[in-house]
Formats: structure tokens, sequence, C-alpha cells
């Protein structure tokens, strides 16, 4: 049994509890500390993992009950929830329930940390360092300043800093304490830096039983607003990997895309992302910000509009003729994609389309000649261009149909009344 172990502080890393209980034992060594915490344990556990680990368990056993809750050090005091934040909501509290009950999860975590390869350096921020030392009389390690794509402090917004190892042995086998005196805090920093710094930080500050909505598919929709679908695939949706990786690198950086997404993404690493299969948070907050969508969108059941559905039924609805050329260029779209698109969206065709078969009674089998004052064609031409219409018979023809309807109709109204009386 421990006769004293230190009460965690605010969002303090579990390896941060480990060190400040070795300040208080007096202990010389690291060493003797950990051989006092652990004793079954030959060598080091892994403190410097940010997963929940049996060291949590092995120290929660040595307390009094109730003195320190499992429960808090696995969601306060690690990357547990950010990390498991796309898992679906049964498998969060399976994971949780196994690891309250004594199970090492560490196998199941590797995929989390696979990509990263080497420990991260612990990082601080020289505003939260002197806060602490304030409100506690010493700093000491924040665990959401450990998120490795985290590149300011989500309070402050200065730039992170991290500390240099002592030497090239795990964080778990060395003491490393929160520096007192840091460097004055940096403040400049992109856009792109602040916009990562706020997504990052509204999912990992997110209950965890958050998941991502799986109904809404706004990540499908935001890529394809977006521009980034293959060409041909418009029944498929399926994403033009290359143009995309590319795109994160320029905004991000190569060093944070290879880490994050590895050297490439293939098409079956982009299905899976689409199906919110990918449990990688730190992937979806960077396109998040490349796609300029609130991380809320992934979680909410609220679907974001596609854009060009929206504006090929505002077209549909104008009640105007169209060439298919025409109705292209106003789509942004090329002329073979309109009718895939209509079909996709279930829009009737608003544009002519030749060699297309009609009964008899339809044939356009006549032509009618009309000839215009200068003054008429100018009139015509800036009806025609406020209309989005190039071909004048088209515009003819919409006048035509909207007044020889207007006619029917008051002919039928003045008919009807006339039989009534």
């Amino acid at each position: 049994m421990l006769t004293f172990f230190p009460t965690p502080y605010e969002d303090e890393l579990w390896y941060g509890i480990i060190t400040r209980y070795h300040i208080r034992s007096g202990n010389t060594y690291w060493k003797y500390t950990i051989q006092e915490l652990f004793p079954e344990i030959k060598g080091y556990p892994r403190l410097g993992d940010t997963m929940p680990n049996t060291s949590m368990q092995i120290i929660a056993a040595q307390l009094p009950e109730n003195v320190l809750s499992l429960r808090d050090c696995a969601l306060r005091h690690s990357l547990f929830p950010f990390r498991m934040r796309f898992q679906p909501l049964e498998k969060k509290r399976e994971y949780l329930q196994e690891f309250l009950d004594g199970e090492n999860m560490q196998p199941k975590f590797l995929f989390t940390t696979k990509r990263n390869g080497a420990e991260m350096p612990l990082r601080s921020c020289p505003q939260c360092a002197v806060e602490d030392v304030k409100q506690y009389g010493e700093p000491y390690w924040h665990t959401e300043h450990q998120i490795a794509s985290l590149p300011l402090c989500p309070k402050h917004l200065c730039r992170l800093v991290p500390l240099p190892r002592q030497n090239t042995m795990s964080i778990g086998q060395q003491l490393i304490l929160p520096p007192k005196n840091l460097p004055d805090a940096v403040f400049a920093a992109t856009e792109t830096e602040y916009s990562l710094t706020e997504a990052l930080h509204y999912m990992y500050t997110l209950p965890y039983e958050t998941s991502p909505n799986l109904l809404s598919e706004n990540l499908s929709t935001t890529i394809e607003n977006a521009g980034f679908l293959e060409d041909g695939n418009i029944l498929r949706q399926s994403w033009d990997v290359q143009r995309l990786y590319t795109a994160l690198t320029e905004r991000f950086g190569a060093d944070i895309v290879v880490r994050c997404f590895g050297k490439h993404i293939t098409k079956a690493h982009a299905r899976r992302l689409r199906r919110y299969e990918i449990y990688s948070t730190e992937e979806y907050a960077l396109l998040a910000v490349l796609l300029d969508i609130p991380p809320l969108a992934f979680f909410s059941g609220i679907a974001l509009p596609l854009e060009l559905d929206m504006k090929m039924r505002e077209l549909a609805c104008q009640g105007q003729v169209y060439t298919k050329a025409r109705a292209a260029q106003l789509l942004e779209i090329r002329e073979d994609q309109l009718l895939p698109y209509a079909k996709r969206f279930g829009i009737r065709p608003f544009w002519v389309q030749s060699g297309k078969p009609c009964a008899d009674d339809k044939r356009q089998t006549y032509s009618v000649e009309i000839r215009l004052s200068a003054q008429e064609k100018e009139e015509l031409d800036a009806y025609m261009a406020a209309h989005n219409m190039d071909v004048y018979g088209h515009a003819l023809r919409y006048f035509m149909q909207k007044n020889i309807g207007d006619w029917k109709n008051n002919h039928t109204n003045e008919r009807s009344f006339n039989n009534e009386n």
C-alpha cells in the first residue's frame, strides 16, 4: 500500500503525475521510484504512453478505494478520449470497460500510434507554465499539449515548446520535469495553424461518448464540393487521392501529412475515411481544415448541402431552355456529366437533348422567321444575358410557351365563368 500519491491536476499527463510522486518521495534516482511503485515489473513500465496502460491499474490497486479513479486516469490524464473519437460508441464503451476490468489494452492501442514511430518529445506552453506556478506552485505536463499535430496552446494561442530528451531511452526510462523557465511565448502563427489548433481542441474536448454521425455523410459532401472527386466516378463518388494528398501537403507541409496519413493515401484508405473507419482523429482534423468545414460537421446529424445538387435544381426550376453546352457551362461541369448527375440527383433534363425520340405531334417541323429592329434585338440580347440564355430560338420559345400558357389559363377561367353564369 502506498502511503501517499499526488492528487492529479486538471488535464495532467499520467507520466507527469508519476514525476511529481518522485519529487515528493525524496528518492535520489528515478529507478528507485519505479522500483517502489512497480515492484513486480522488471525494467520500466510504459509510462511515456499517452494511452491508458497497466501502470495506472497497478498504482490504483495500491491506493485506498476511491483515492484514485481508474476511469478518470483514462479519460482525463491520457489521450484515450481523443484517440477513440472516431470509434463507434459501442466499441468505445467496450474498450473503456475492459480497461476498468484490468485488461492490458496496449495490444489494442497499437493502431493509434503505429504511424508515429518514435515517441514525440513532451511539450509545454510558456504561458500555462507561469499560470501553473501561480496556482499550484509548480508547472506540470498538460495532456492536451502532447497531441502531436497540435501547433499552438489552445488557451493562449502561443507556440508549444518541445523539451529535448536527455538521451535516446524511452520517456518512461528517464525523469523529464517540465521546465520552470521557458523561453518567452511566441504568438506568431499562420491561419492554418490557428484553424488546426481549433479543430484539434474541439475534438479533444468533446464528451467521450461522442462519435461521428454515419448518416450525414458530410465528409463525402465536402470532398465533392471541393472538387476532389475522381473524373468519371460520379455515381461511385471515388476520391482523387493523389490530388487530395498533394493539397494536404501544400497546406500543412510534408512532415505532418506523412506522420498522419503515411507516404500516400490509397483508394482503400479513402473509402475507409469516407465511412469513418479510420480511427486517427488527427487525419479528420487536417481534412476539416483543408475543406474549410467546422469539426462539428463530422458529428452532427444535420447534412451539409451538396452544392452541385442545389445549383442543378435551381436551374431546372427556372423553366428556361438551355443548350447542353450552356447548361454544363453554368454548372461548371462537362457536357457528358450532365445526364449522370441528373440521374443521380433525380432531376429531369432541362436542356435540349438532340436525337431524343418524340411523338409526331411533338415534332418541331415548322420554322418561323422574325425580324427585329436594332432596339428590339438589343433588348432581347440584354434579356438573354440576364437570364443565361445564348440561343435566340430558345429565348423566343420561352416567351411563346410562357405567354401561351398564361393565355390558356385565362381563356379556361373565362369559359368556366361564362358557363357558371
